[in-house]
């Protein structure tokens, strides 16, 4: 996986995470937006088969 494309994935997850939020504060937003970036990078690790 290119850097770009990680870069585009947790973007895609971020704003998922984001619509089903109907009110957020700041830490809300910083809490998802790192549950994005862990979440990508854990796909990313699955997809190269790193333990």
């Amino acid at each position: 996986m290119k850097t770009k494309d990680l870069l585009k994935r947790i973007e895609e997850i971020f704003h998922e995470k984001l619509q089903s939020k109907t009110g957020w504060g700041r830490n809300e937003i910083t809490s998802i937006y790192q549950a994005s970036v862990n979440e990508a990078l854990m796909e990313l690790a699955d997809s190269i088969n790193i333990s």
